[in-house]
């Protein structure tokens, strides 16, 4: 079996300009095609570190992309049941003997030849896509891209700047599903370790409130609770 998992590109020599870092894992057994493809991908740049069994691989299943070889019914039969329970929202490529019909869904079928220069194109735009979802939290009915400090509005698409702090403040709130309290925001947000006027803060919720409320003035989104604000996304 064969498994490639991507996590990040390093600079090669074809795609320089297109690729920083790369981590390939591959599990293979003797198929000729496949060891040709490795030594192809070594061959641009790509460095990988092959293991014994799909097993070892676990941990590293949230790199998103999996290169599997298929070559007999038992063995499709077990990488679907461990696609299913370890590897949802992956993107997977398939390679399999010619006879073999796969009964996998939404997987990407490989079958030689195989231009590489397209095939890792196809790559770096997986692992661009990854890397742009890293920074968006889904909020309700919209998403927050932390980066660019922007709110995109589902449907409409509609996008909404956000200052610096009131990105800081919304990341912070996203990622403390306990809540938060007034003073941890002023600490953690501004950076202040002693008490400041807290009319400050509320001031700043207020005009991100307007920002992501439907109304400010009766929220349902970022609301104060027990003395605690906290950030409702679903």
């Amino acid at each position: 079996m064969l498994c490639f998992f991507y996590e990040t590109f390093l600079q090669t020599n074809s795609f320089k300009n297109m690729l920083n870092k790369k981590k390939i894992i591959a599990i293979f057994n003797q198929n000729y095609f496949i060891k040709e493809l490795i030594t192809l991908l070594e061959d641009e740049g790509l460095e990988i570190n092959k293991i014994k069994n799909i097993e070892q691989s676990e941990e590293l299943i949230s790199n998103k992309i999996l290169l599997l070889d298929i070559d007999s019914k038992k063995r499709m039969k077990n990488v679907k049941k461990f696609l299913e329970q370890k590897a949802r929202d992956c993107n997977i490529f398939v390679t399999h003997e010619e006879n073999l019909k796969i009964d996998l869904e939404d997987v990407t079928i490989l079958k030689p030849p195989i231009i590489l220069k397209d095939f890792i194109n196809q790559i770096y735009r997986i692992c661009k896509k990854n890397e742009n979802s890293k920074n968006l939290v889904k909020v309700k009915n919209f998403q927050f891209n932390f980066k660019n400090n922007e709110l995109i509005f589902d449907g409409t698409k509609k996008k909404i700047r956000l200052t610096e702090l009131e990105s800081r403040l919304l990341k912070f709130l996203s990622a403390n599903i306990k809540g938060s309290t007034k003073q941890e925001l002023l600490s953690k947000v501004w950076g202040h370790n002693t008490i400041l006027d807290t009319h400050t803060l509320e001031s700043l919720i207020y005009r991100l409130r307007k920002k992501i409320e439907k109304n400010p003035n009766q929220p349902k989104l970022l609301i104060l609770k027990e003395k605690k604000y906290f950030l409702i996304k679903s």
